[in-house]
């Protein structure tokens, strides 16, 4: 199948992106925890502002344009570089005294752990609709019904399904990577992650990951991870319970 195309029926493992980006892959419906569905990928695939920047699909790279290909509008992603707010009897003594003590005063930075943003569904042509679940490259779309955090899994198999390669499958061979990722203008680190020796091209990112239990992928499989970035027959996707925390979406 061609995951490059425009869909009536749109599933995970499709291009996307906003209307600031070119193109990479959704990776699904997912309940936010305000009780609505929304549309998730990677925070560099849907980049823009809350409320504003539409989602397109297939994405802008690959034709997508707005109003005609929207299907959604971002709601919220998780920052990165996020920084730990000093607590207040802190903020005292540097407002007082924060020309002497410069360097104390200077907040601390959070680890990054997700490259991760969602969408509410707003999508202009009423033929189209989006389901849960992702397409298979026969066309088919599965759901798988269950999820993994993402911890002490190495070894274990996966799958994931992308805009680019489409559906392969891969080994995890560590659950607490620690990486520095390049995003154009700088590099960017991330801990606690997910790197799996499997396929990835340009185009991929957002890809779901999904930890398989047999010999093949199925609907008793788990969400276990969102791909944002890879090279060279490896990959790096964030933990589902890191996405869990921070966008506060849940795969069901």
């Amino acid at each position: 199948m061609d995951r490059t195309a425009r869909f009536l029926q749109i599933a995970g493992g499709v291009s996307v992106g906003s209307t600031e980006t070119t193109a990479g892959t959704l990776s699904g419906v997912f309940k936010d925890d305000d009780g609505t569905e929304v549309i998730v990928s990677n925070w560099h695939v849907f980049r823009g502002e809350p409320n504003k920047t539409p989602i397109v699909q297939p994405g802008r790279y690959d034709g997508g344009v707005d109003p005609n290909d929207r299907i959604g509008v971002l709601k919220r992603y998780v920052p990165l570089d996020r920084y730990v707010r000093l607590p207040w009897w802190k903020r005292i003594i540097c407002k007082l005294f924060g020309w002497l003590l410069e360097e104390w005063c200077l907040p601390s930075k959070e680890p990054n752990y997700v490259d991760a943003a969602c969408a509410r569904i707003d999508i202009h042509d009423k033929s189209r609709k989006i389901v849960r679940g992702v397409y298979l490259d026969d066309g088919s779309i599965i759901m798988p019904k269950n999820v993994h955090s993402g911890d002490n899994i190495v070894n274990a198999k996966v799958w994931k399904v992308g805009r680019t390669t489409g559906l392969t499958t891969g080994t995890v061979i560590d659950d607490s990577a620690k990486v520095k990722v390049w995003y154009g203008d700088r590099f960017v680190i991330f801990e606690d992650q997910l790197l799996v020796k499997g396929e990835v091209r340009g185009g991929d990112s957002g890809s779901p990951v999904f930890i398989m239990w047999g010999d093949s992928p199925s609907e008793e499989d788990g969400f276990v991870g969102l791909l944002f970035a890879g090279g060279a027959g490896y990959y790096v996707a964030c933990k589902y319970k890191w996405i869990r925390e921070l966008l506060k979406v849940s795969w069901e």
